[in-house]
């Protein structure tokens, strides 16, 4: 048997057993900064392994077979995977560690792909292009990666495109782009993922022509990331529900005005510039913000990242729909915030609790031919007053719960308790 035939024999499916050199090997520092990482040279080491992880994962895919690669460190580089690629590792063990020179992981036309239980590690070593991820998929109607740990990436963590399919509990630290970026998306399942130390942002989903994405986001942890923790552009019909999102610094949720029809449900914001943030009134669905937690917003400074927005704000809707059932505390200047100068929908928002904020519900009074409900409300330690009218980001009113609402149409404001 010669040794090409060992490496990658098989039994019931293929094996790369383990390239590195013996001993115990520990596992590579977490990148945890936000602070963009020094850019190593582009220089192979002498014990890559590329091609023979490549053959073996073409010749696994060919007849069909998932690959499974001991645990070890394996230093490669531009790795493509083919369609109908099975690669399993063992969880935390399995170390593919990037060795410069272009790319890392990426497919172009693989239609089904599956991922489970690899280390991916960017050794923070250029790209070759920068808006490209360590794990980079295009085009794949059918994905099923689990249990990744992708860090040290000087581009994004995981750079999706027009995939559909899910990406499950996995962990991406460290990149100085975003966490998780997915273009074009069909329906794509994120969820389970614990994503931090990014300093681009956490999760974004955009479209390049505003549609629907249809995309699914729940039960991932952010954590001490820049931009934004989530972030839809041009992306309509997205679920958002159950992420606990930590130290951002920008807005933790935000949606643009191409981005309509947005429910942001379930999820607990702690410590961020902006909670969450739906922008734009044109669209024709309504959206919804309901049983969100949002606590300890930071400043009270224009957020860029929310296209200058005033910050310190716990939930911000420019959108028609509904705001209902949400907790708001600690805040600088706005528990809840409605509409933009002339950018409000028609909204009700009733039934949420705001304690400890500035003012406790702001309301923009330059859109008077919208209908806008604000009733049922607990407004609790709000020193700048219960309810105001607002033109941008000043102060229009005083507290419309005690001088009333008659003299703006389109405006009811009712059955609020103010403690």
């Amino acid at each position: 048997m010669n040794r090409r035939a060992f490496l990658f024999g098989t039994i019931t499916s293929l094996a790369l057993p383990a390239l590195a050199r013996s001993g115990t090997l520990g596992l590579p520092e977490l990148r945890g900064s936000l602070t963009a990482p020094e850019v190593r040279p582009v220089a192979r080491r002498s014990g890559d392994r590329s091609a023979e992880l490549q053959a073996a994962i073409n010749n696994a895919a060919r007849t069909g077979r998932p690959l499974y690669i001991r645990a070890g460190r394996y230093d490669v580089s531009n790795i493509r995977l083919p369609d109908r690629a099975r690669l399993v590792g063992v969880p935390g063990e399995t170390q593919l560690i990037y060795s410069g020179g272009g790319r890392f992981l990426y497919s172009e036309d693989a239609r089904t792909l599956s991922l489970d239980g690899l280390l991916l590690d960017g050794a923070n070593r250029a790209l070759s292009d920068d808006d490209d991820g360590l794990l980079s998929l295009a085009f794949v109607e059918d994905l099923d990666a689990s249990r990744l740990v992708v860090q040290g990436s000087v581009g994004h963590g995981i750079a999706l495109t027009r995939a559909a399919g899910s990406l499950r509990d996995c962990h991406v630290s460290g990149a100085v782009g975003v966490g998780i970026l997915s273009t074009e998306g069909r329906a794509l399942a994120i969820a389970g993922n614990a994503v931090s130390d990014c300093k681009g942002g956490g999760i974004h989903l955009r479209r390049w022509t505003a549609g629907d994405d249809g995309s699914t986001l729940h039960d991932n942890r952010i954590d001490r990331v820049g931009g934004a923790g989530i972030r839809l552009s041009s992306a309509s019909s997205v679920r958002i529900a159950d992420n606990d999102l930590h130290t951002v610094e920008g807005p933790a949720i935000i949606a643009d005005a191409g981005s309509v029809g947005a429910s942001v449900s379930g999820n607990t914001i702690e410590g961020a510039g902006l909670g969450i943030a739906l922008l734009g009134s044109d669209g024709d669905r309504l959206s919804l913000v309901e049983g969100n937690t949002v606590r300890n917003i930071m400043g009270d400074m224009p957020v860029a990242a929310a296209g200058g927005r005033a910050g310190g704000v716990g939930i911000h809707v420019e959108t028609p729909g509904s705001v209902t059932g949400n907790v708001i505390e600690t805040v600088p200047h706005l528990g809840l915030s409605l509409g933009w100068g002339a950018t409000l929908g028609s909204v009700v928002a009733s039934g949420n609790v705001v304690r400890r904020a500035g003012t406790g519900i702001g309301v923009s009074v330059l859109a008077p031919e919208q209908a806008t409900v604000i009733t049922g409300n607990l407004l609790v330690d709000v020193p700048g007053g219960a309810v105001r009218g607002m033109r941008f980001a000043e102060f229009a009113t005083g507290d419309l719960t005690r001088v009333g609402a008659a003299s703006l149409p389109g405006l009811t404001v009712g059955e609020n308790r103010v403690a």
